[in-house]
């Protein structure tokens, strides 16, 4: 299997990744926006430095309130 993709794989494309502020969540965020597909996070607090403030929800979904703001925000 490649590890290489097009600037358009994931064109028309939407996903949602917890905890992508940070580390490994981070690092999937940019893979997947490189790629072309529009992408909300999730994490507890909000980071002062969000590039698209518009797609982030804070959020614990360690939690029911959480996992609820979670679904029903619209981003």
């Amino acid at each position: 299997m490649s590890t290489s993709s097009s600037d358009t794989e994931f064109t028309g494309k939407r996903a949602l990744v917890t905890g992508g502020t940070r580390g490994i969540g981070e690092a999937i965020v940019h893979r997947l926006r490189g790629a072309g597909a529009t992408v909300v996070t999730t994490a507890r607090s909000t980071p002062p430095d969000l590039p698209q403030p518009e797609l982030f929800v804070a959020a614990d979904l360690g939690t029911a309130a959480g996992a609820k703001t979670a679904a029903a925000s619209r981003p």
